[in-house]
This record gives structure tokens, C-alpha cells and sequence, in this order.
């Protein structure tokens, strides 16, 4: 009987045909049991057979389990700009660390599930040095091992400040200065001369000022916005200006 139940196995080829094939030869040896017929050639064949319908059972479910836990997170990044057209030359790095590799339409950041920190929280930077542009998205990694962020690139908001003097070097009071383009936000000097205004660039960026006052020619020229300060000088005839 055992080299039946034996030669019966060997035809079958999938692994869930033998587990139902061993199910069904167990419920046949136990019947037989009931009748009388059982021996002990007969209680190994069973034992033999229970373990042969374990195996694929348990070894799907394991194989289940592997698979609903990925290792890796693949964060895929998108860089754009002002008009939301994406970027391709923009420098890309995050908190967690590691370089991006580049794949269809911006970057990719392939991140260890063992290395993801506490919060499951990270910050993904994107910048164009050349156009004065910014820009971050935070991401949670929580169960989709494929997330996407978009990272618009902006210009930082910064000032730009300095004073307004005479060709003798004194500050004006009551000078109108302005950032060209943006007059609406025109501020008007106080007894040392200074002005602070929203530079609409980024730091270290060109940004023209220009500056007047009545009985004194306008002035004005380019100035770089930050921290630098910047002194409009209102001489003679003409406007000159210097950085300081």
C-alpha cells in the first residue's frame, strides 16, 4: 500500500495537488483504521502524508508574509518649478542622507526600512544654485513602500536694506525707496536714511533699487539682497551709487 500511496505522489506536480492529494490519503487510511485494516505501515504512511500536506501550506503562508513586508523603501522625488514643469538640473539631497540615483522624470532614494528614523519622518531638499532656487518637502514612510514627493523650487524670501545719503555722506530723511517692479511697496527714509524693503530674490541675488527726493535728482542702481547693506548716494546733477 505505502509504494501505491508512493508511485500515486510522484505523478502529481504542483505542490498544492500533493497536499490535497496527502489530505485525501489520510482521510482514507483513517477510515480504514475504523474498519480494522490499520497497521503500523499504515500510521507511518499517514504521518508521512500529514507532512507532505504541511509543506506547502506553510511554506505559502511564510512565503506571504516575506512578501507584505518589503525591506526597501523607494522614494521617488520630483523637482518643478514656478510654472509646475518639472526640473532635471536641480541638486537633490535629504536628511536622512544617501544619494539619489536618477530615474524617469527626477530621482529615486532607495531607503532601508531597519534605517527609517523613530518618527518615520524625513526632509527631501532640492536647489538650483545658479537661479537662486529652493525647496523641501517632509515625508512620512509609513506602509506604502513606494511613496512620491514633489519639491517645488522657489526663491527664499529675503530683504534687502541700506540708506540713502547726499554726496557728503549724510542721511536722507524723506527719501522715497523702492524696489523696481514693486513700487506699491515703496518705504520713505526716517532721520538715519535706512530702508528695509522685501527683496522678491534670493540671497546674494541682483535686485535694482531705485531712490528720490524732491530737490535732489533720483537714484538708484544694483544691489545684492541679504545681509550686505546697500548705499544709494544722491550727488549733484546725477545718481551714483555704491555697495557697502
Amino acid at each position: 500500500m505505502i509504494k501505491a500511496f508512493v508511485e500515486a505522489a510522484a505523478g502529481i506536480s504542483t505542490m498544492w495537488s500533493l497536499a490535497a492529494f496527502a489530505i485525501a490519503a489520510v482521510l482514507y487510511l483513517s477510515v480504514g483504521r475504523r474498519t480494522g485494516k490499520s497497521n503500523t505501515g499504515v500510521q507511518v504512511t499517514s504521518a508521512l502524508l500529514l507532512l507532505f500536506a504541511a509543506i506547502p501550506i506553510v511554506g505559502s503562508l511564510l512565503a506571504d508574509v516575506y512578501k507584505s513586508k518589503p525591506s526597501i523603501y523607494e522614494l521617488r522625488v520630483t523637482v518643478v518649478d514656478a510654472q509646475n514643469t518639472p526640473v532635471e538640473d536641480a541638486k537633490v539631497w535629504s536628511s536622512f542622507g544617501g544619494e539619489p540615483k536618477r530615474v524617469a522624470g527626477g530621482w529615486q532614494f532607495d531607503i532601508p526600512a531597519a534605517s527609517v528614523p523613530a518618527d518615520h519622518k524625513l526632509t527631501v531638499y532640492a536647489s538650483r544654485e545658479a537661479a537662486f532656487q529652493k525647496g523641501q518637502s517632509e515625508v512620512t514612510l509609513g506602509t506604502d513602500f513606494h511613496p512620491n514627493t514633489t519639491i517645488p523650487l522657489m526663491h527664499p524670501e529675503t530683504t534687502i536694506r541700506g540708506m540713502v545719503t547726499d554726496e557728503k555722506g549724510h542721511a536722507v530723511e524723506g527719501a522715497t525707496v523702492m524696489v523696481v517692479g514693486y513700487g506699491k511697496e515703496a518705504v520713505v527714509t526716517k532721520a538715519d536714511g535706512g530702508f528695509e524693503l522685501p527683496a522678491h530674490a534670493a540671497d546674494g541675488q541682483q535686485v535694482e533699487l531705485h531712490a528720490e527726493r524732491k530737490g535732489l535728482p533720483a537714484g538708484g542702481g544694483w544691489y545684492p539682497a541679504g545681509n550686505a547693506p546697500a548705499e544709494i548716494m544722491l550727488k549733484g546733477k546725477i545718481a551714483v551709487n555704491k555697495r557697502g
